[in-house]
């Protein structure tokens, strides 16, 4: 026969027990052991204020665990000296190339030994001849044509302005001038009352005679224009019912007449 397998007692309820408070004597003494013996000293409080002015507070210093610590916003917001800033704040930004992007304008190298080049070859192979006269005659100059310029035969006037609008009753006959010289237009500004009238005729601008710049007051002063519906010849004038114009007059001049006539000739 063999003899029976040993088999391993269970441990007892007091052995148990001493293991376990082997163990907590041993953590307790390893605390002890690697804990620091400072004493802790209170920190003392301050009723005075102070204002310390930085651009940036050195790191690990007073000032700075004093900003950390008064920063009510450490936590709650992101920010560099907290936890988020190494994971959040110095993050590289991200650097994206789009699918639409083209190369920026870059101006070719332009070599110096090469300018001029160009030119150099072009005289080279073309040959240019002396210079002719063009084969076509040149146009003969009485057989140009041109448009003749009508000319009016007698002096006229124009109405311009607001009495342009009305109607003109008496006809006007402007005659030339007999004069040496080309007359330039004499400008006269009227004004017409509601019945027609012409009065206070002012000359802006003179044509160079005398004779033509009064002819032409003259004429302004007869002219005769419709009167405005539902005038009244009973009420008087109102200055606020004028009509203001200017009247050109363009002076057409005629030769004047010989002052002297030729010494005739005596019989042969």
């Amino acid at each position: 026969m063999n003899a029976p397998a040993s088999v391993p007692l269970p441990w007892s309820r007091g052995r148990w027990s001493g293991a376990v408070l082997l163990l907590t004597i041993a953590q307790v003494g390893l605390i002890f052991w690697l804990s620091e013996r400072k004493p802790i000293v209170p920190r003392r409080t301050d009723s005075t204020t102070t204002v310390h002015l930085l651009a940036e507070a050195p790191p690990g210093s007073a000032i700075a665990e004093l900003l950390n610590i008064d920063d009510p916003t450490l936590v709650a917001l992101p920010d560099l000296r907290g936890f988020s800033g190494p994971a959040w704040m110095t993050a590289p930004p991200l650097q994206h190339q789009s699918r639409d992007w083209t190369e920026p304008a870059r101006s070719l190298a332009l070599p110096v030994a090469e300018l001029g080049a160009t030119f150099a070859q072009f005289v080279r192979t073309n040959v240019v001849g002396p210079g002719l006269l063009a084969d076509k005659p040149a146009p003969r100059l009485s057989e140009v044509g041109f448009s003749p310029v009508p000319m009016p035969a007698t002096s006229t006037f124009r109405i311009e302005g607001d009495l342009a609008k009305r109607e003109l009753l008496t006809p006007l006959e402007v005659l030339s001038i007999p004069h040496t010289n080309i007359l330039t237009n004499t400008v006269v500004q009227v004004c017409v009352d509601r019945l027609g009238f012409v009065f206070s005729p002012v000359q802006l601008s003179g044509s160079g005679s005398e004779t033509a710049d009064q002819r032409a007051l003259d004429l302004a002063k007869s002219m005769r224009f419709k009167p405005v519906a539902g005038t009244d010849r009973a009420l008087p004038r109102n200055a606020l019912e004028l009509t203001w114009g200017t009247i050109i007059f363009r002076w057409v001049t005629l030769e004047m007449p010989a002052s002297n006539s030729p010494a005739a000739r005596p019989p042969p």
